[in-house]
């Protein structure tokens, strides 16, 4: 088996779906916290009221456990018994460039929600070890109406906000209806709208309850809700402030001590965090170090005792040097990424609103050689996950235009369809470019599309200024990853390929494609669900929607003495720390 397919089938299925449990715990009250640190913002008019008048609850049905699929963890994994875990010390962490805001709802960092997620909660969460079942984090208990519109979540009881405030059912309120309808807040969301789009209404029934309408009966809601992206944020500081933007107020076990921009950002313990036994560490600190090589000597020197997530945490080579050169003292985990490299083209404008145009960048790319470049890691697929419940698989593409090899009938069919189109003689295009591991196979795309006439411009910029302009759809072409937070073919959709997504950058739009993607949306029959989606990623293939290079496969590594540490089933689950423990 090849590097490229070292994340089994197995473990794979184990992430198709998640279990809609019923889950427990005794509130216990908390002491009145300490001021959290903040930066001054400027006054802004306040938000809309989140929540509308309170309305009867549902009737009430008790959630029953969905087929459990096999676990996307070996059954080997156990955890520290409570009590039992040293107390405090400070990890460190390596991460590649400050946090843009401080607003959770409208980011779409991994360098926001690595440090932000210990800060903020959600109401529910995926559970640490048992990662295909959702436990509840700022919810008690939930149950869903008989007519699987209604979901009614009793919030905990003795929760504080980090400057002493409660915590109640209109936080929770305004802060999802903030995310699941920015336009109306006069902000962005393009991390969690695309997980809310099934929310119509979010009531008010009394300060520790609250009701979620939704549209439609959603396949995906809770899964969605349970991911790091929908923390619940103050309603308080948000009309005070105008956002979040420079200030950090949440309920987590950590708060924000210190943020030395380009240099590190640093949390400490919340003493009045409403769990009695979390967290275990009395800090985290998040060093920032752009230079993936200077980073991994700061981490085998010790400076830092973590990577950083993603495709930048580490090279397969340098994970070799960890196992050869640091055995016994380090260990380096390989898992689940819910991420794939995209070639993302404005489609409002030509010579990229002529399909034809799209479909020759899909053949020119040459999956398996970007694949080889990228040190085998990685896996060909399309729009959703080759190994997930819902992708087309490597077999599958390996015999369609644009995955064939040897190229030489892709390369003669694209330089067809560029004639076709008026661009015999090719034209030049600007990509915008990252650094890190994907940047680095820019000159290969290059490459690869010259072959059939388009000279690319590489135009390298830092995240934050790219991601800039994607918001305001202001490309001509990027080279970039995206992350999705769950194995469901709803996020990917709703925010990429749906007219109007919070992420459809290059304004893609398809009526045929909307349509199918909004009946799969509400379709809960598994079977009838699976053949709507096949027939929407033949579409995206088809129109040639932001071809895909491929899907990454993601390596993280830690010192020993870092304990409790499991990587969650994709990038946004399970980025808080509360459980971790340094054995020192």
């Amino acid at each position: 088996m090849t590097k490229a397919h070292r994340i089994s089938r197995v473990l794979w299925a184990g992430l198709a779906s998640a279990t809609l449990l019923l889950a427990a715990c005794a509130p216990s009250a908390a002491p009145t916290a300490p001021p959290a640190p903040s930066a001054p913002a400027p006054s802004a008019p306040a938000a809309p009221t989140a929540a509308p008048a309170p309305r009867p609850a549902p009737t009430q049905a008790a959630a029953t456990p969905a087929p459990q699929p096999p676990s996307a963890l070996p059954t080997a994994i156990v955890a520290t018994p409570v009590g039992a875990a040293k107390r405090g010390g400070v990890l460190l962490i390596g991460t590649i460039e400050d946090p843009p805001t401080y607003d959770v709802h409208q980011e779409t960092s991994t360098n926001s929600l690595l440090a932000l997620r210990n800060n903020y909660e959600g109401l529910v969460k995926y559970h640490y070890l048992r990662q295909n079942e959702i436990v509840g984090e700022l919810a008690e208990k939930w149950a869903v109406s008989q007519d699987g519109l209604t979901y009614s979540f009793q919030l905990r009881k003795g929760v504080t906000w980090h400057d002493g405030k409660p915590f109640t059912a209109e936080d929770v309120a305004f802060s999802l209806m903030r995310a699941a309808y920015p336009d109306q807040y006069k902000i962005v969301s393009p991390r969690v709208a695309a997980l809310l789009t099934a929310v119509d209404k979010v009531d008010v029934v009394d300060p520790s309850t609250i009701n979620i309408k939704l549209k439609f009966t959603s396949a995906s809601f809770l899964q969605g809700l349970a991911t790091d992206w929908p923390l619940i944020m103050p309603k308080h500081t948000i009309q005070a402030k105008g956002d979040m933007k420079r200030d950090v107020n949440g309920t987590g076990p950590f708060t924000l001590a210190r943020h030395d921009r380009g240099v590190s950002v640093e949390l400490k313990r919340y003493a009045g965090y409403w769990d009695k036994n979390l967290p275990y560490m009395d800090g985290i600190t998040f060093y920032v170090i752009p230079d993936d090589s200077t980073r991994f000597a700061a981490f085998r020197t010790g400076r830092i005792r973590m990577t950083y997530i993603g495709q930048r945490a580490m090279t397969p080579d340098q994970a070799e040097t960890i196992k050869k050169e640091m055995a016994g003292r380090a260990t380096v985990k390989e898992h689940a990424a819910f991420t794939r490299l995209v070639f993302m083209m404005n489609t409002a404008k030509k010579p990229w609103s002529d399909a034809r145009v799209r479909r020759a960048v899909h053949l020119a790319l040459d999956r398996q050689n970007l694949i080889k470049l990228n040190d085998n890691l990685g896996v060909m697929g399309a729009a959703l996950h080759p190994f997930g419940a819902w992708g087309l698989t490597p077999d599958e593409l390996s015999t369609m235009p644009g995955y064939r090899q040897p190229k030489t009938q892709d390369i003669a069919e694209a330089k067809k369809l560029m004639a076709e189109a008026g661009y015999a003689n090719g034209f030049k295009t600007t990509m915008l470019n990252r650094t890190g591991r994907a940047g680095r196979l820019a000159p290969a795309v290059k490459e690869q599309l010259a072959a059939v006439g388009i000279d690319v411009q590489i135009d390298n910029q830092e995240q934050s200024a790219i991601q800039v302009k994607m918001n305001a759809k202001n490309i001509d072409t990027v080279w970039w990853g995206y992350a999705e937070p769950i194995d469901d073919p709803d996020p990917p959709f709703a925010a990429i390929y749906a007219t109007n997504g919070p992420r459809n950058s290059g304004s893609f739009s398809d009526a045929e494609l909307d349509a199918m993607f909004q009946e799969q949306q509400r379709t809960l029959d598994v079977t009838k669900r699976k053949q709507i989606v096949r027939k929407m990623q033949e579409r995206v293939l088809e129109l040639a929607a932001y071809p895909v290079g491929f899907w990454d496969v993601y390596q993280r590594g830690f010192w020993n003495e870092v304990k409790d540490f499991i990587p969650g089933p994709g990038p946004y689950v399970n980025l808080k720390l509360d459980r971790v423990w340094l054995d020192r």
